[in-house]
């Protein structure tokens, strides 16, 4: 990995990452050293490149699958601490390296132990505890996440993890000291399965920087702890651990998904209602071609008519979309006559109230039809009786 990527650091690329690859770059850095024999280093000048490829042979990376966690997996507790008597009890216990000098077991103010590792001059230094014989702590199958309890002094090194198994692999993870952590306990889980940070690291075969498999998780024999220098201008490392556990998946965090409170959409304006046009002198008058009043026969056929192609029929509803029967209800054959019935009945009564309400509007309007035709009756009936009654004058 890229000297700046702290985070990264004595990792190797591996099968998943080359299967990712985003982007290339050549970087030119001058430090401003010497070479051999005192010459200056060059800080102008011409680079050429040419011809950079990628050669040689691989399978196409195919990610592994997830193992299935049965329903009865339980938690296994790889250590808490509590059971030793004394600091000498936990030193043996995990005394599988020669390193136990850096281990002391400490107890906090409400008595509860936990493993203080304490290294103050830096490097590798490692102690194991051995879990081959233990049925209760070797056999993983079903379970997903290692996790435990950590607190350390902030020194950007590292605190390294070693699951080894019955079979001689040695699966490795590198979890940072970082000064931004703080020095309360922190929870940290360990993904077992398709972990790109969690690789095997012995033996050194070609299987070495792949991913633990469900079918590794069958039978453990040691669980490794040490320390690991990364920060060279502080060297010393200091970790406490606790509670050391193998959990499902599911159990591993109390944490739940943040969630964002759906924000309340704003209020629509009310829109203005139309005004409605004053229709009243063209009702008076009869104009059929501005009043709103029409004239013309309705169709009053029942809607419900099958024979009309635009009416949806039992066939066009979409299937599943039935209610689950009743048994206080009739028989379906009787509940769909009656309810057929009772619809045909209310189209039935529909439709003769539109109609009626038709006739009703074309009698209005022929009721005004007939006023206006007695009145002009009359008043040609009023200029021929005056100008009969100018006539007899004049004789």
């Amino acid at each position: 990995m890229a000297s700046w990527d702290k985070d990264s650091a004595g990792k190797l690329p591996n099968q998943k990452l080359l299967s990712k690859v985003g982007s290339f770059a050549i970087y030119v850095n001058d430090n401003d050293n010497e070479l051999q024999n005192n010459a200056g280093r060059p800080r102008t000048g011409d680079l050429v490149f040419d011809s950079i490829k990628l050669v040689g042979e691989r399978d196409p990376y195919v990610p592994e699958e997830k193992s299935s966690e049965p329903s009865n997996a339980k938690l296994i507790t790889i250590d808490d601490f509590e059971s030793y008597a004394d600091e000498a009890a936990m030193k043996e216990a995990w005394g599988n390296r020669e390193h136990t000098d850096v281990l002391s077991l400490t107890t906090e103010d409400d008595d509860n132990k936990y493993l203080q590792y304490s290294n103050p001059h830096g490097g590798w230094l490692d102690v194991a505890t051995f879990i081959q014989n233990d049925t209760a702590r070797n056999n993983w199958t079903g379970l997903g996440k290692l996790t435990f309890r950590l607190k350390h002094d902030g020194s950007n090194n590292a605190m390294d993890l070693q699951i080894g198994t019955a079979d001689g692999k040695y699966f490795h993870v590198d979890q940072k000291l970082a000064s931004e952590d703080g020095a309360d306990w922190k929870t940290v889980e360990i993904d077992l399965v398709n972990n790109p940070s969690l690789t095997q690291s012995w033996p050194e075969d070609e299987n070495k920087g792949k991913t633990m498999t469900a079918d590794d998780l069958a039978l453990f024999k040691e669980v490794v702890i040490a320390g690991n220098t990364w920060n060279k201008d502080s060297p010393a490392v200091n970790f406490a651990v606790d509670d050391l556990k193998v959990v499902p998946s599911g159990d591993a965090s109390d944490s739940k998904p943040e969630t964002k409170p759906e924000e309340p959409s704003e209020p629509t304006e009310p829109t203005e209602p139309e005004e409605t046009p004053d229709y009243s002198a063209d009702m008076a008058a009869g104009d059929p071609a501005t009043c709103p009043i029409d004239f013309t026969q309705q169709d009053t056929e029942d809607p419900s008519d099958p024979s009309d192609p635009d009416q949806p029929t039992d066939t066009d509803k979409p299937a599943g979309t039935d209610k689950p029967a009743d048994a206080n209800k009739p028989a379906a054959g009787d509940n769909a006559q009656s309810g057929d019935n009772a619809q045909s009945g209310d189209n039935a009564q529909q439709s003769n109230a539109k109609a009626d309400e038709n006739k009703s509007v074309v009698n209005t309007g022929s009721s005004i039809a007939v006023v206006a035709a007695i009145a002009v009756a009359l008043v040609l009936a009023g200029a021929a009786t005056l100008v009969w009654a100018r006539q007899r004058r004049q004789q």
